[in-house]
């Protein structure tokens, strides 16, 4: 088995990225990969790491980006971590959370629950990033909200009293960048489209591979075995590359393990092939 989709302290995990591997070896997974929301700062200790757990690291990241009026995430799989396009990026999903941020933090505070510096230190830990789940963790430490869900369903999820939108960029300027880092672009977590109608998956796919979306994820712990069925033929109807993690963040998310998600995800070694040998076609296409 492997993951493909997995978080770090470097973004908004509880686990730290030279942790992983040997987490992932414990899991019996003979490949991970690291994608850290907006950060590629993990993937050094990541990688160093990996040789001596005995697995095969890839080096991931995911993006946020705007879609109509909404957002959907896409992963970079086998990217180049020091490319500068990347890079200039990623500096500036991180400037517009910063922000967004900023302004929750007002929205809570105009609220009565303001977030002291030693509760958001709290929640945040070491890597001292900083999104809303640990927002919502600082609110339970605060005493404003019973558990992390319970602050999403009251104030930080979307339409929410403190809900701020931010800046995101578009699909297609993403892949575009992924493309150039040598990397495999891939739809994270359809589970909205999926569930809505399978035309509706069908629909959003054809828009995302005008754009260059290279694969999809089939195997997501959200996903029945007939949503996983139904996934699979979609990517195979439309040459979409499958793939598929557990989206694991650890303690953040208790229920999720990795490798196996809620106890029945298995995403299979035999994908790994096709997306590694697209990411090494991104590659040769990239250099100058």
């Amino acid at each position: 088995m492997i993951d493909l989709h997995c978080h770090s302290t470097a973004s908004d995990g509880s686990c730290r990225p030279g942790d992983l591997p040997g987490l992932a070896r414990a899991a019996g997974l003979s490949a991970l990969a690291l994608t850290d929301h907006d950060t590629v700062a993990g993937l050094e200790a990541f990688l160093a790491a990996a040789p001596a757990a005995g697995i095969e690291p890839v080096t991931g990241v995911e993006f946020s980006c705007s879609w109509y009026d909404g957002t959907m995430h896409i992963l970079g799989l086998w990217i180049d971590q020091a490319d500068p396009a990347l890079l200039e990026l990623l500096a500036r999903e991180r400037e517009s959370r910063r922000v967004r941020n900023e302004s929750i933090l007002k929205k809570l505070e105009c609220l009565g629950m303001p977030l002291s510096d030693v509760e958001m230190a709290t929640a945040t830990g070491e890597s001292g990033v900083m999104g809303r789940p640990h927002l919502a963790k600082a609110l339970v430490t605060a005493g404003h909200c019973q558990d992390p869900q319970d602050a999403f369903a009251r104030f930080l999820g979307r339409g929410r009293a403190a809900y701020v939108r931010r800046y995101l960029p578009l699909p297609e300027a993403v892949i575009r960048i992924i493309h150039g880092a040598g990397g495999v672009a891939v739809w994270a977590h359809p589970t909205a489209q999926l569930r809505a109608s399978p035309a509706r998956l069908r629909q959003t796919a054809r828009a995302l591979i005008k754009a260059g979306l290279d694969g999809m994820e089939t195997y997501y712990p959200e996903f029945t075995p007939a949503e996983v069925t139904l996934a699979l033929e979609v990517a195979r109807q439309l040459s979409l590359l499958p793939s598929g993690g557990s989206d694991f963040h650890g303690s953040f998310t208790p229920d999720l393990r990795l490798g196996t998600g809620r106890g029945t995800l298995a995403v299979p070694d035999d994908i790994l092939p096709a997306l590694r040998e697209k990411a090494a076609a991104h590659r040769r296409a990239a250099r100058p």
